[in-house]
């Protein structure tokens, strides 16, 4: 389940200094994904895989100096049971907070997270419009299904937007916006085209088109903290 983990990062968890740690495997394939070790089997099929005894041992090690676990990949939800009996021992036996990446495809999951108050935070990709949804591989009822479940708990979620110009557009957040509302949290990313999946030469939005974009959900979600993060 686990190829990676990080000791300390000071950007991952909001207000936390954290450890970081990596699950593989993905059912996205997302153009401008930058954890492309993670998802293609071919990349990730000679990583190591980290036991899950040996992270649980370094993060009681570290507890005290950190003070939360982000759980990302890939698609950290696709590890189901298992993936929940670690968030439970983390969470119980050390006692340290727990954040969880997520593209909205598992939501019977994520509930049952929530309802059981296992997860302090949920950062949810909200990749493009819902009818090009297919484009990733996805399938959008499956993550409308998931926002309707977060919007339960506005206080412990943030929407992050990366702004890949061939999926977004004007259009696209127009189609998206109704799907915003009730959220307090939302992030706008740029685009890195440096380390991708496959969107190599696209070129990303200029200053002034970030701006615009960010702009345009200040005045359709004016009670939400719209974060910038280009």
């Amino acid at each position: 389940m686990i190829k990676g983990f990080r000791g300390t990062s000071l950007v991952d968890f909001p207000e936390k200094v954290s450890a970081v740690i990596y699950t593989y495997g993905c059912n996205y394939r997302c153009p401008f994904c930058y954890n492309i070790e993670l998802v293609l089997t071919e990349n990730y099929k000679d990583l190591p895989d980290i036991p899950d005894e040996e992270i649980l041992t370094n993060l009681s090690q570290r507890k005290g100096f950190i003070q939360g676990v982000v759980i990302t990949g890939g698609e950290p939800t696709l590890w189901g049971k298992r993936l929940h009996y670690l968030i439970e021992r983390i969470k119980y036996e050390i006692g340290l907070a727990i954040k969880v990446d997520t593209n909205g495809s598992n939501p019977e999951l994520l509930e049952r997270f929530l309802q059981e108050n296992l997860l302090d935070y949920v950062a949810l990709d909200f990749k493009t419009s819902p009818s090009r949804y297919p484009e990733l591989g996805g399938d959008f009822s499956r993550v409308s299904e998931t926002l309707r479940v977060l919007k339960n708990h506005p206080e412990k979620v943030e929407i992050r937007i990366t702004l890949y110009p061939p999926l977004f557009n004007g259009r696209d957040l127009e189609e998206m916006l109704p799907f915003l509302e009730g959220f307090q949290i939302i992030a706008l990313q740029k685009y890195l085209p440096e380390k991708n999946l496959s969107g190599r030469g696209v070129s990303p939005y200029s200053e002034e088109e970030y701006l615009n974009f960010f702009t345009v959900l200040q005045n359709h979600l004016p009670t939400a903290r719209i974060l910038k993060r280009f």
